[in-house]
């Protein structure tokens, strides 16, 4: 293997390296911006479900008082 050779499988093993790199960074972004979301939309859910049962029981109070 010839000194040309040799650098040039040096360099590409290392632009290789960070091509994987960087797309792993870029899986790693939309697996968090996933995950994110998946929490907001489990927060909103908890949420809305506490309000219902509030309400529910508000309206069951009214109604044994009249």
């Amino acid at each position: 293997m010839t000194l040309t050779e040799f650098q040039m499988l040096i360099y590409g093993i290392g632009i290789g390296a960070q091509g994987m790199a960087a797309l792993d960074m870029i899986g790693s972004m939309r697996g968090a911006r996933r995950g994110r979301t998946e929490a907001e939309t489990a927060r909103k859910q908890t949420a809305g479900d506490l309000f219902h049962s509030s309400f529910r029981l508000y309206q069951l109070q009214q109604r044994s008082r009249a």
